[in-house]
């Protein structure tokens, strides 16, 4: 039926052209009217112009030349009115043309327009972007694909509604009419909307005012875009970013952000305390005091996208910094640089002094009396000072490369190896003694420490050219062996000595004690005197072979239990004669306890203590002598107010034959060995004596020893 219609359409136009025709020939040529029938023709023109626009013009001059056909009868049959018929003719074909012409040219326009609609269309169809038609009242008129697509609501669900309803805020849709209008256009402006389920979708959106042809606004044409995804990732780069800052704001070195105009957009608290919070400042001014970019500036380079590392000395600090700048990507995809200020100050004055220390280690290894040289993993040399110079014969130059065994004699080669094996393991001891081979082939001794260095597979060699000491050592050796054999002489003759010299004693103090019931008067005082010069001399001789024994090692402790109070008070007893005699007093402070020792010794310890502050303290003094129980030893004292012992004499006091120059000292004819066996005995039994003393005043003699013996004798 469609395909029909242009063919009923050009019957009808031939149909009017031949009722037309035929009217104009009827008026004209029977009824000689001549005015009415040319008005005929324009109505297939004006049809023609309107059902076929498109070839209206040649329609329109096919019709003139057919009333030019019609009406040339009347140009023959009436030539006066050809004239008039002609102008008339001229004027029906320059109508006939002018709505021919115009018909087809707004065919076109629309055909041209309804293209220009279609692709329109197509564009908005096709668009990623949601596009949407809003009149002046908020409705919705148009609702493209790419909306239905992320809202959810297809244009038959939205277009006749408010566009209000689908904002998370309501009022949004009147502040984007409101920009629109006083603005004309919105551009990038970012907003929530509410999708068919509820969802939230971030849009960006921007919207132009539609205006008619006489530029009355009639609504507005908005495009958007879903970008929920970006504002996610928005915000987990902003969550990183902030995690990011706190990481900065934990970090002990200095952190700033500066943009490409050189703002500074964030300084950690580290930076905030050493430069103030200058945020918003422009970096140069911030950190250098400066009106423009620094020389040294790195910035061009990082927003570049190089990593750069350098040092910066600040003269406003009095610091130098470690700095590491980076490129930094912003949200908006811009670059900044950040910057990581490290305060290498301190390290830098250890390494200044570590170069120091350096120098001066050097000085010392170069300048020192002891042949020094570092020694590598293969045992080869790589540096030696000049006193290793001197003992080898080589130069520095020489030695580099050289393998240090080759300056040890062949009989202690194996030896030293074995020796710098054990002590790269730490198992060896320090020093090690071996023949040294110089470079003429002299033998020096030497006493080497090979010190491996921590860290590393190498060992520093300390050689000790000890060639006159090992001389002087071998002259030593021999000279001991020496007195060791005039000691053996001197104790065998002490031996026969004392024998020889306590025979005759025997029947000199047995014949005074006969003698004497005999006597009377100053001859029984000579025999008593002769006793007991006697006797003392005895005692003498018995203390001498006494340490002579102590000295050979031949004094061993016969141990047992016994009552340490019981033998004191025995002592006591025992010397109390001597002591009334001065009119001294002597006291007893001991608890009841038995020990483990050897009761002989430990009663000639306490007989010798107390003898000696007897014959040092004056008539009418005072002694007295405590035991204290301290649990695994003993300590005893036996204190005096005698005349007491200058301090420098303290340190010497129990050495043999060692003797206070005093007038009591030299009337009381000692040979200075009670302290001395004193010290030996208490020593054997593994204890420890000592005196204090306020010369003029008193004594104090002090000792511990152990209630039980671990050894039998000896230490």
């Amino acid at each position: 039926m469609i395909m029909e219609q242009p063919n009923v359409k050009g019957l009808l136009i031939l149909s009017f052209t031949a009722a037309c025709a035929f009217l104009a020939f009827y008026l004209s040529v029977i009824k000689n009217v001549t005015v009415v029938y040319p008005h005929l023709f324009y109505i297939p023109i004006m049809l023609a112009g309107v059902w076929y626009r498109r070839k209206a013009t040649y329609i329109a001059l096919f019709l003139s030349a057919v009333y030019i056909l019609v009406t040339y009868p009347l140009w023959v049959l009436d030539p006066d009115l050809s004239v008039s018929v002609l102008e008339r003719s001229a004027i029906l074909i320059v109508v006939a043309y002018i709505i021919g012409f115009v018909s087809e040219k707004r065919a076109q326009a629309e055909a041209e327009l309804k293209e220009t609609k279609d692709y329109l269309d197509d564009v908005i169809k096709s668009s990623a972007d949601a596009i949407v038609v809003v009149d002046m009242e908020g409705i919705v008129r148009s609702w493209n694909k790419a909306a239905e697509g992320y809202m959810g609501y297809t244009a038959a669900e939205v277009i006749g509604t408010h566009n209000k309803k689908f904002f998370a805020d309501p009022e949004e849709a009147e502040r984007i009419m409101a920009i629109v209008l006083r603005e004309g256009e919105l551009k990038n402006h970012r907003t929530i909307v509410l999708a068919k389920d509820d969802k939230t979708v971030y849009i960006n959106m921007s919207a132009a005012l539609l205006r008619d042809k006489e530029g009355v606004p009639v609504g507005t044409v908005r495009v958007s875009r879903d970008i929920t995804k970006e504002v996610e990732l928005e915000e987990k780069i902003k969550e990183r970013r902030n995690n990011l800052n706190l990481i900065f704001e934990s970090m002990p070195d200095g952190v700033y952000i500066v943009s490409k105009d050189y703002e500074v957009e964030f300084m950690n608290k580290v930076l905030i305390d050493e430069f103030g919070d200058r945020v918003g400042g422009v970096c140069y001014q911030v950190f250098h005091n400066r009106e423009a970019p620094c020389p040294r500036c790195k910035t061009t380079e990082v927003l570049n996208g190089e990593t750069v590392r350098w040092e910066w000395r600040s003269r406003r600090k009095n610091k130098t910094y470690d700095l590491v700048e980076t490129p930094l990507k912003n949200i908006n995809g811009t670059l900044s640089k950040l910057t990581i200020f490290r305060d290498i100050s301190e390290r830098k004055r250890m390494e200044e002094e570590l170069k120091e220390a350096k120098e001066q280690y050097m000085a010392i290894f170069e300048h020192t009396l002891t042949a020094l040289c570092v020694i590598e993993e293969d045992k080869t040399i790589s540096l030696a000072n000049k006193e290793f110079e001197s003992m080898s014969g080589y130069s520095r130059e020489e030695l580099a490369g050289k393998n240090w065994t080759d300056f040890i004699e062949a009989r202690d080669s194996e030896r030293v190896r074995n020796y710098c094996d054990e002590r790269r393991k730490g198992g060896a001891e320090a020093c090690c003694l071996f023949t040294f081979v110089s470079r003429e082939g002299a033998l020096k001794y030497v006493n080497a420490l090979i010190e491996p260095v921590p860290g590393e597979n190498r060992c520093i060699a300390s050689m000790l050219d000890i060639t006159e000491l090992k001389k002087n050592e071998e002259t030593l050796q021999e000279t001991i062996e020496k007195l060791a054999e005039l000691d053996k002489m001197k104790l065998e003759f002490l031996n026969v000595a004392s024998h020889e010299m306590r025979s005759p004693l025997s029947p000199i103090i047995g014949y005074a004690s006969l003698l004497e019931p005999k006597l009377t008067g100053r001859e029984r005082e000579y025999i008593r005197r002769i006793e007991k010069c006697a006797r003392e001399l005895e005692e003498m001789i018995n203390r001498m072979l006494e340490l002579a024994r102590i000295d050979g090692r031949r004094v061993e402790l016969n141990l047992e239990e016994f009552s340490l109070p019981d033998v004191v008070r025995k002592v006591i007893k025992n010397l109390e004669p001597e002591a009334k005699a001065k009119s001294q007093k002597i006291s007893l402070a001991t608890p009841e306890l038995k020990i483990q020792a050897d009761k002989q010794k430990t009663a000639a310890i306490f007989t010798n203590l107390i003898s000696n502050a007897i014959r040092y303290t004056g008539e009418g003094g005072r002694i007295d002598v405590m035991v204290e129980d301290r649990g695994e030893d003993i300590y005893a004292c036996v204190a005096d107010t005698g005349i007491g012992i200058p301090e420098e004499h303290l340190p010497k006091i129990f050495g043999r034959f060692y003797m206070v120059d005093t007038s009591l000292t030299r009337k009381s004819g000692s040979l200075g060995l009670g302290l001395s066996i004193v010290k030996e005995y208490v020593k054997l039994h593994g204890g420890r004596v000592w005196a204090t003393s306020d010369l003029g005043h008193w004594s104090k003699f002090s000792f511990t020893m152990p209630k039980e013996q671990l050894t039998k004798g000896g230490e």
